[in-house]
C-alpha cells in the first residue's frame, strides 16, 4: 500500500496544533510503514523527519483542485491529511482526513485561501463528508467529526497524553490504529474497484 501523509499545513510554530500533530503522527507511523511526505514549502523540512518527499502546491491554491489527477497516475492508495482537503475529484485512492481546521494565518495566506475564507467553515465540513474516514484528536475533535461526517463514514479518536508534541514517540501508541484503517479503506476502495470494472 502506497501512503501519501499532507504535511503541507505543518509551520515551525509552536502552538500550532495542526502542525504538531502532524509533525508527531507522520514521525511515528514512519517507522511502522513506507510514506511520502506532501509538502509545498522546502522549509517544512526542517521540522519534518527524514522521509521521503514530494513538492506540491500549496493547500489554498486554486490548482489544488487537480491534485487528484496527479495522485492517481503516481499510484497512491491512501492519502491521509490531518485536515480536510479542497482536492477531492476524480481521486481513485482512499482519503482519509482530520477534523481540525488549521488556525495559523500563514496556511491559507494564498488567494484562493484569501477569497473563501469567509466560507471556509462551511467548506470544512463538506470536505470532511467527501472523505471515505475521518480521524478525530481528543473528545472535541471527535464531537466535530460526528456532527460533519456523513451516515456510514468510518470515525475513530485518538487521545494521546500530550495533543501538542511533535514527537513521534508520543503517537506511536495510534500508529496499529491508524494502519488498520488506512488499509481497511484501502481494501474497500480496491473491492469496489472490482465491481465497478465487472459490470
Amino acid at each position: 500500500m502506497r501512503l501519501v501523509v499532507d504535511c503541507r499545513f505543518v509551520t515551525p510554530s509552536d502552538d500550532d496544533a495542526v502542525s504538531m500533530t502532524t509533525r508527531g503522527l507522520v514521525s511515528a507511523l514512519g517507522v511502522v510503514h513506507p510514506l511520502t511526505m506532501l509538502i509545498s514549502d522546502h522549509r517544512q523540512r526542517d521540522v519534518l523527519p527524514p522521509l521521503p518527499w514530494q513538492l506540491l502546491r500549496a493547500a489554498d491554491d486554486v490548482r489544488d483542485l487537480v491534485t487528484p489527477f496527479g495522485l492517481n497516475e503516481a499510484g497512491v492508495d491512501v492519502l491521509f491529511s490531518p485536515v480536510p482537503v479542497w482536492s477531492t475529484l476524480g481521486r481513485r485512492y482512499g482519503l482519509v482526513v482530520g477534523s481540525a481546521a488549521p488556525t495559523h494565518p500563514d496556511v491559507y495566506s494564498g488567494v484562493g485561501g484569501r477569497m473563501l475564507r469567509p466560507l471556509r467553515p462551511v467548506f470544512h465540513r463538506l470536505l470532511q463528508r467527501g472523505a471515505d474516514a475521518v480521524v478525530a484528536v481528543a473528545g472535541a475533535g471527535q464531537r466535530d467529526a460526528v456532527t460533519a461526517t456523513r451516515p456510514g463514514q468510518a470515525i475513530i479518536r485518538l487521545d494521546p497524553h500530550n495533543v501538542l508534541s511533535p514527537s513521534g514517540s508520543d503517537w506511536s501508541e495510534h500508529t496499529d490504529q491508524l494502519m488498520a484503517l488506512f488499509y481497511e479503506v484501502h481494501r474497500e476502495r480496491r473491492s469496489r474497484a472490482r465491481s465497478d470494472n465487472q459490470r
